[in-house]
């Protein structure tokens, strides 16, 4: 009956490890699986490999229907958070999974690592999809281009644009900008990218690029429209150039005009990617990811031992 569901919960999972129910306002009687959620949220935050170790022991042992969707959530939570050790742990974990079901759930780590502010967690993954399910490849790093366009973060775009530029694998990124456009996202990237200049040019080419297969005649006034975008960019150069880089002002408006202007509003290359991306000299060729942070990891270990 629903009325003894409290008693249940609060007997299926006694004395969760790292869950203080008056700290965290969370309802004794709440389902299992809420406590578990919270019990894991806890043991990131408080950088405990142990006490994650326990509460996943706790959920395996007493919520095992609940594992796989606990076992998403602490990816996406861990990446999140930053910590490679409990995601180099969650991962000595999933070795034993079909390559399809470990793509799937590397989504989810993906997803938290695409909030980071830097590009540590991201590289740590891409070089464990390298090892683990290497044929899944390019549909995670497709994904991850995406999950960042999503999340607005300029900086790991940028950073898997060279990598993939680099390795020559092809991003449909048409598609990474429409996740922007549905986050809500693009234009922010747009601005960020004119913002940082020169340094940025493979993001701004790739998105004015992008932003031509967006009908003219679609929502023309609302946030996201091709016609919104178009002047939020326009907008951004005169106010970041016009004065103090009269040069760059020039050539970054004269490539919006160039991908911009006289498109037809039925245009049908969604599929298309923007040009080769020119290599800076003296640049090296990235061909691995996860090299620089898993020698970081390691390092750490050492010095822990």
């Amino acid at each position: 009956m629903w009325g003894d569901f409290g008693q249940r919960a609060a007997a299926v999972l006694p004395n969760l490890q790292c869950l203080d129910y008056e700290t965290s306002k969370l309802d004794p009687a709440a389902a299992p699986e809420k406590q578990a959620k919270v019990a894991i949220d806890r043991a990131i935050a408080s950088g405990s490999l142990e006490q994650l170790r326990g509460v996943l022991s706790q959920v395996e042992q007493h919520l095992p229907q609940e594992t796989r969707s606990l076992t998403m959530h602490c990816l996406r939570e861990s990446a999140k958070g930053g910590s490679l050790d409990m995601l180099h742990f969650l991962l000595e974990q999933l070795k034993a999974c079909q390559p399809s079901d470990l793509c799937e759930l590397l989504k989810y780590a993906l997803t938290g690592a695409a909030m980071q502010p830097g590009p540590g967690v991201l590289d740590f993954l891409l070089g464990a999809v390298q090892r683990l399910c290497p044929g899944q490849l390019l549909e995670l790093l497709q994904y991850a281009v995406g999950a960042a366009a999503g999340q607005g973060n300029l900086r790991l775009l940028k950073f898997l644009m060279d990598h993939t530029a680099a390795a020559a694998i092809p991003i449909n990124y048409s598609v990474v900008f429409n996740q922007a456009i549905s986050a809500g996202k693009a234009e922010d990237l747009l601005r960020g990218a004119i913002e940082g200049g020169v340094y940025y040019e493979n993001v701004i080419m790739m998105l004015l690029f992008a932003l031509k297969s967006i009908p003219e005649n679609v929502n023309e006034s609302q946030v996201g429209s091709r016609q919104s975008l178009e002047n939020a960019a326009k907008l951004q150069v005169v106010k970041s150039y016009k004065k103090t880089d009269p040069v760059l002002f020039e050539r970054l408006m004269a490539a919006i005009k160039s991908f911009l202007s006289d498109v037809p509003p039925s245009i049908k290359d969604k599929d298309s990617c923007p040009p080769p991306l020119r290599r800076r000299s003296g640049s090296n060729s990235v061909d691995r990811f996860g090299s620089c942070s898993q020698r970081s990891y390691r390092s750490r270990s050492r010095e822990r031992r």
